[in-house]
Order: C-alpha cells, then structure tokens, then sequence
C-alpha cells in the first residue's frame, strides 16, 4: 500500500468518526431542546467536547500525515503505525469522555501527542534522505 493510500484511508476513517460524534452532539441537542451551548446538560457538553477535541486533533494529524505522504521517501510503515494508533487513540478518547475515564483520557491524548510528533520526525527523516 502507498503512504497517501494509507493517509486517505485514516482520513475516512476519521471522517466517518467525526459524523459519528457529531450526530450524538445533534441528538442531545434536540432531546435536551438546546440549540447553542450545553444548556447545562452534562452529556452534551460531553458530546460537544468529545467532537470538537476530535476534530481539532484530526485537522492537525491530517495536515502532519498529508505532508508526510507527499514526500518520496515517506515510510509506508511509520506511516501505517501512525495511522492505527491515531484512530484508535481518537476512539479511545471518546470513550473516556463519555465514560467519564480521566486516566483513559490522558492516555489516548498522550497518544494522539506521540503521533503527530511522530509524523514531524517522518516528515524530517524524509527530507533529510532526499537528494
């Protein structure tokens, strides 16, 4: 498999999380009849920082994982790496915060963390063995 192969499909994966999350945003929404803020109802603020943490880490590892892709040199298997542990980190975050798992929390965010740092240093191995 190609890295932007790799990319592409972490990214859909992604997308389809992010519709997920922001579904369950929109059904506490109207059970709850809150159309802006969190209306002081716990489970959607929840819902609402589970999506946006989500997406806001996601625009970042895309952006990380797209550059990387885009180098001749990228390693498909760093790369590979990269991706499963973002999306399962990305799913494991969600949990903690609707389980209420402080711990599950810090660790799926020290991963997200550990990706996209991981991705710069990809990045930086990959330009530095170009020619």
């Amino acid at each position: 498999m190609k890295p932007v192969e790799i990319v592409a499909i972490s990214l859909a994966f992604l997308a389809i999380w992010l519709t997920v999350l922001s579904a369950r945003v929109s059904q506490l929404r109207l059970r709850h009849r809150v159309s802006f803020g969190d209306g002081g109802h716990r489970d959607l603020l929840a819902a609402m920082r589970a999506h946006g943490n989500t997406l806001e880490q996601t625009a970042l590892y895309g952006l990380l994982a797209l550059g990387c892709a885009a180098l001749p040199a990228a390693s498909t298997e760093g790369l590979l790496v990269c991706a499963l542990t973002f999306g399962v980190a990305r799913v494991l975050h969600a949990a903690g915060i609707f389980g209420r798992q402080p711990a599950l929390r810090r660790l799926s965010h020290i991963a997200t963390v550990v990706v996209q740092l991981s991705l710069v240093g990809l990045m930086g191995r990959a330009l530095w063995s170009m020619p």
